[in-house]
């Protein structure tokens, strides 16, 4: 009869004699690539097979190891994490009873629009309006053609163009359309782009340039607005080809469409993204 301490270590001896001796440098190195390796990344998935395949265990212990492993990790993570002494502020909305209801009102008494409780202050410009016309069996058939831009300045926006009878109608519906019609962008350092980006809608080429921080928005004024309302504001924009608003937008909202922040791109390439202060830290 052992301890429980006695009887981990010879069963740790075990494993490595049956691995084929002590652990290298270079799997000591992978061992701590996994400890600090982000989610579903390949370098938590080799450590996974690595550990699978050393030890002896069944599958319900395999799965208990694992279990005990991530609670592990999570309960250090939430251990190393500073909060601090955080003030919130006081709420603009309140919240008033309307038919026994509650319901949140802006500073004027307004109904709150229930969109902005998810996407936060939203703000829009109406591009253009068109007066349009189809020509049918009983006559000539007038509308009106809206296109509104809109966004929160924080990582997302959107584009909407609809019709109606009136150009109220049609500036509404295009309202609502911009609101369903939402984009997200993860920007780099808050406000800039990774790397060049290009969209194409018809024969309209649109090219946004990474730039240097703090160098601000340069270029077609629409598509500076549309970069604005992404939160965007250090960035070159470039347009050629039939330059029409719908074209620029389109063609605008398909080169965002293509960017990548720096964690999807380790990530395709298999590789960490790890700063200077954290590589220091383990010694790399």
């Amino acid at each position: 009869d052992y301890d429980a301490d006695l009887a981990d270590s010879i069963r740790e001896r075990r494993l490595l004699n049956r691995a084929g001796g002590d652990i290298s440098i270079e799997e000591q190195l992978s061992m701590a690539d996994y400890l600090t390796a982000s989610p579903g990344s390949l370098e938590e998935m080799k450590g996974e097979r690595r550990l699978l395949a050393l030890d002896g265990m069944d599958e319900e212990a395999r799965k208990s190891f694992k279990t005990n492993l991530d609670g592990m990790i999570e309960k250090l993570q939430l251990e190393t994490i500073d909060l601090g002494q955080y003030e919130y502020p006081e709420e603009e909305n309140d919240r008033v009873k309307i038919d026994g209801e509650e319901e949140e009102v802006d500073r004027k008494g307004q109904p709150l629009d229930p969109l902005q409780l998810a996407y936060g202050q939203w703000g829009e410009s109406i591009i253009r309006v068109d007066r349009v016309q189809k020509v049918q069996k009983g006559g000539t058939m007038v509308r009106y053609r809206a296109l509104v831009v809109g966004g929160n300045t924080r990582g997302c926006a959107g584009f909407g163009i609809a019709k109606a009878n009136s150009p109220q109608e049609a500036t509404q519906a295009a309202s609502r359309q911009c609101k369903r019609n939402i984009f997200f962008i993860d920007r780099h350092a808050g406000a800039g782009l990774t790397r060049d980006l290009a969209g194409r809608h018809n024969s309209c080429k649109v090219t946004l340039l990474a730039v240097s921080p703090f160098h601000g928005l340069h270029g077609h004024p629409l598509v500076s607005d549309i970069l604005l309302y992404f939160g965007i504001a250090d960035c070159t924009a470039k347009t050629h080809g039939n330059r029409n608003q719908y074209n620029v937008v389109r063609a605008t909202f398909k080169a965002i469409m293509t960017h990548e922040s720096l964690e999807d791109i380790a990530r395709k390439r298999g590789r960490r993204l790890l700063n200077l202060e954290r590589a220091q830290k383990l010694q790399i």
